[in-house]
């Protein structure tokens, strides 16, 4: 009798099945993340072009979405059916919002920030651009709406004054841009016949490599030097913050190689009374000169 029992009890003790979907929700989640670091690395290598990186990128994001979906339906088959699988299910899902975290945050700033791709610290006057492509070079000076688009959103992003010699910030601003390894495409130095002078280079984004053009432009006053920056992307008509970050850190990195300079005799220029602190002046009144 009690063979028979037992019997009975396994023959109704089913095995559990593994959901269909928990595998191959898996499988595609695991090919998204290698093929965008391969395809960056390329691209940084500048062994693939710009068009192939941005199909490899939308071809990623699919097989993310495609992840994700599969993987909602593995676990809704667990949860129903008691299918075997929720480990390879709840990766599956991990990994492809992990992936898929990349396109919702460029959506969100996409909404939050200006649909703008070139950015000043001077709106009205900006550095000229000669040595970049000509998509860049003959862009038209931003309009009304796009001036105030970008005061709102980048308040900080205005002109430094520096109480230093044009030579001396010449060289300070050199050396960033050679540190930051930008290649410079147009420079002049400023001196004793040259009121202006500038730096213009190649820059890049951080991950991906994507192009984009900056120029420094170094104007001597009568307490020191004024130097504008401007950054602008080549792709696309939104930068999403990229060129404002750009000019941020760069003006970040140039007011700490500045601050505390002590300049020689030879070098010195007339100087406004210094702040109780270590902050930089304020700008003072801009001087008559023939802009680049």
């Amino acid at each position: 009798m009690a063979p028979l029992l037992r019997g009975s009890a396994m023959i109704g003790r089913l095995p559990r099945r593994e959901a269909p979907a928990a595998r191959a929700a898996l499988r595609l989640a695991a090919l998204p993340i290698p093929l965008l670091l391969l395809a960056g690395l390329l691209h940084r290598a500048s062994m693939i072009t710009l068009t192939p990186l941005m199909i490899v990128i939308a071809f990623a994001w699919l097989l993310a979405a495609l992840a994700l979906v599969a993987a909602v339906i593995a676990l809704r088959a667990i949860w129903l059916r008691g299918d075997r699988g929720v480990g390879a299910a709840a990766g599956a899902l991990v990994l492809a919002l992990i992936v898929l975290a990349i396109p919702a945050a460029i959506a969100v700033e996409l909404v939050r920030l200006p649909r703008i791709a070139d950015v000043s610290t001077d709106l009205v006057d900006p550095p000229l651009f000669t040595a970049a492509p000509d998509q860049v070079v003959m862009r038209p000076l931003p309009n009304a709406a796009e001036r105030a688009a970008q005061l709102a959103a980048y308040p900080e992003i205005v002109p430094r004054h520096y109480p230093q010699s044009p030579e001396r910030v010449y060289q300070a601003v050199a050396a960033l841009v050679a540190a930051r390894g930008w290649p410079a495409t147009d420079q002049r130095a400023p001196d004793s016949d040259n009121e202006v002078g500038w730096i213009e280079a190649r820059a890049a984004t951080p991950l991906l490599a994507l192009p984009a053009d900056v120029v420094i432009r170094i104007i001597a006053d009568e307490t020191g030097t004024l130097v504008d920056m401007r950054s602008a992307s080549r792709i696309g008509a939104h930068d999403l913050g990229d060129d404002a970050r750009r000019i941020r850190g760069f003006f970040e990195d140039l007011d700490a190689a500045l601050q505390g300079v002590v300049e020689t005799d030879e070098d010195a220029r007339p100087q406004a009374e210094a702040p109780a602190d270590d902050a930089l002046p304020p700008l003072p009144p801009p001087a008559p000169v023939v802009r680049r």
